[in-house]
């Protein structure tokens, strides 16, 4: 935007300023004041015009620039505002045309709407008129009928009314006759139910009678089964026991068979015939008759060879049969006298007072600890199976009351034998002692009396069964936890250890067979021992920290049951 030059003021030219040099006063000032001022200083005035006007000119130009320069400014901010008041306007004028041109597009679709509208209304009206004009013949139809009918109806109102009528009165009256005799027929119905329900009422008291005594009946049969099972369960082990019985007198009869076979090949004489033919008895007196010509043969050859000594040996041989004679008769009758304290010593006796194991005379503290600490006691047989024998009487009678404890017992015998199989032992070797066990312990379920347990454990071949099933577990958890034990024996192997030492009847058992049964069994054992040169009695408590159930005495290597 152009500006216009500032005139420029020169002192030659600018009008001078005109003043009155009165005493240094203003002539603008009144007259009287004049006077009144005369003290006050007064204000020298300046000499020439021209210098005092300088920096007003200055100044001036300046203000006038500044000037000039806003409002440039205020023109460049109005053309601003202009160009920002073109550009929306334009804005809005695009925006009102896309806007006209939307309403047009709108205004084409609604005027083809409302010509569709029109065409369909049309169609719609010619389809009305012809409805209508239907409608109108069918209404023209329906009055023709109307008309017909309204004949008919006077027709018929002037037939006869007997036609019409009597039919439905004779129609009542017949089904009112019908319906008094559905009524009576209804209460001889219902005199009937009630009839047939006293009669099922009764049929149902008589069946649930009977269903009581049925049901007693059974239980009845049921107990006399259970009892016919334990019957034949007892028969059963009687039947095994037996066969065992049998099987041994069996092998020992085929032992001798196979002795005298053996004997009858040695001192076979032709005269008796071939050695195939013979019996048993023939083959004996075949060997009676050899043994006898051989002694005949020896004494005759003694006579040859001295005459002068036949005396003499006479004499000894005589002596010799006799001593013969005694020392047979000797060991039948110590034999004898030992199968006869077997039969009188019980293999456990029944429970006595600690005293009778107390010397009567005894000064020994650990008689009076045993004394102190124990009230009872129950003797085992010493054959060498006492411990095994000992433990098992001792827990079953411990657990004897406990049903929940003898049903875990019989668990562990029925899961033992996979533990058995698993280490090699053969089914067939174990099979008979666990059947067995498990019938003293569902004798101890069904009694629950201490004279049953007794009983069973003083049959020989049930208790030495139960003993050798005890054993057969013993090695099968030592050869299951070799590494636990192995250290602890003498023996060059486990195995052969279990095979001679722990499997066989009659070995006395070890501190490592203690420990093996009891964790087998998951039975804690108190060991009360009178051995040793201590003063008192020394207690193992087997396996360490355990409760026992179990108390046995341990003297002079045997076991027995403590109370």
């Amino acid at each position: 935007m152009a500006t216009s030059p500032l005139p420029v003021l020169d002192g030659d030219t600018c009008p001078k300023l005109q003043m009155e040099r009165v005493k240094n006063v203003f002539v603008t000032q009144p007259e009287d004041t004049r006077d009144k001022k005369k003290e006050m200083s007064y204000i020298p005035a300046m000499e020439s015009p021209s210098k005092l006007l300088m920096p007003g000119v200055k100044t001036l130009k300046k203000t006038l620039i500044s000037r000039k320069q806003a409002e440039l400014h205020d023109v460049e901010v109005l053309l601003a505002l202009k160009t920002q008041d073109f550009r929306s306007s334009m804005e809005a004028l695009a925006h009102r045309r896309s806007e006209l041109e939307t309403k047009q597009q709108q205004a084409k679709e609604k005027e083809l709407k409302f010509e569709r509208f029109v065409a369909e209304n049309e169609v719609k009206r010619r389809r009305v008129l012809k409805q209508c004009q239907a409608t109108l013949e069918q209404n023209i139809l329906k009055q023709r009928e109307m008309e017909d009918l309204t004949e008919q109806l006077k027709k018929l109102e002037a037939s006869s009314y007997e036609s019409l009528v009597m039919p439905i009165i004779r129609r009542h009256e017949t089904l009112s006759i019908t319906h008094q005799e559905l009524l009576q027929r209804l209460r001889h119905v219902e005199v009937e139910v009630e009839k047939g329900q006293r009669q099922l009422q009764s049929m149902k008291q008589q069946h649930s009678i009977k269903k009581l005594m049925s049901n007693k009946e059974l239980s009845e049969l049921q107990s006399e089964l259970e009892s016919l099972k334990e019957k034949n369960k007892q028969a059963e082990v009687n039947l095994l026991m037996k066969q065992d019985v049998s099987r041994d007198k069996v092998e020992g009869v085929g032992k001798l068979l196979m002795a005298v076979n053996n004997l009858a090949q040695q001192c076979y004489l032709p005269e008796f015939g071939p050695l195939e033919s013979m019996s048993v008895l023939t083959m004996m007196d075949m060997v009676k008759e050899f043994i006898l010509d051989k002694a005949d043969t020896k004494r005759r050859a003694r006579r040859l060879e001295s005459c002068s000594t036949t005396a003499l040996t006479d004499k000894r041989w005589r002596g010799s049969l006799k001593s013969i004679g005694s020392k047979t008769q000797i060991k039948s009758s110590s034999k004898l006298l030992d199968f006869q304290q077997m039969e009188v010593c019980s293999l456990v006796s029944r429970k006595e007072d600690i005293s009778s194991l107390l010397p009567e005379e005894t000064t020994s503290p650990k008689y009076k600890d045993l004394g102190r600490q124990f009230s009872a006691v129950r003797k085992v047989c010493g054959d060498g199976n006492c411990f095994y024998r000992a433990v098992c009487f001792a827990h079953l009678e411990s657990v004897l009351h406990s049903p929940r404890a003898l049903q875990r017992f019989k668990d562990q015998v029925l899961q033992s034998g996979d533990v058995l199989v698993s280490v090699g032992f053969d089914e067939t070797s174990f099979s008979h002692h666990q059947r067995t066990v498990l019938h003293v312990v569902d004798q101890c379920m069904a009694a629950e009396h201490e004279d049953t347990l007794l009983r069973l454990f003083n049959e020989q071949l049930i208790s030495d069964s139960v003993v050798q099933f005890l054993r057969l577990l013993t090695s099968a958890h030592l050869q299951i936890h070799a590494d636990d034990f192995c250290n602890f024996i003498e023996a060059p192997d486990l195995k052969v250890y279990c095979r001679q030492e722990v499997e066989v009847m009659a070995m006395e058992c070890d501190h490592v067979d203690i420990l093996a049964l009891s964790q087998a069994l998951d039975v804690g054992i108190h060991i009360a021992s009178m051995e040793g040169d201590e003063q008192q009695l020394v207690h193992h408590i087997i396996p360490e920290g355990a409760d026992p159930s179990v108390r046995l005495l341990y003297q002079m290597s045997h076991y027995n049951i403590l109370y």
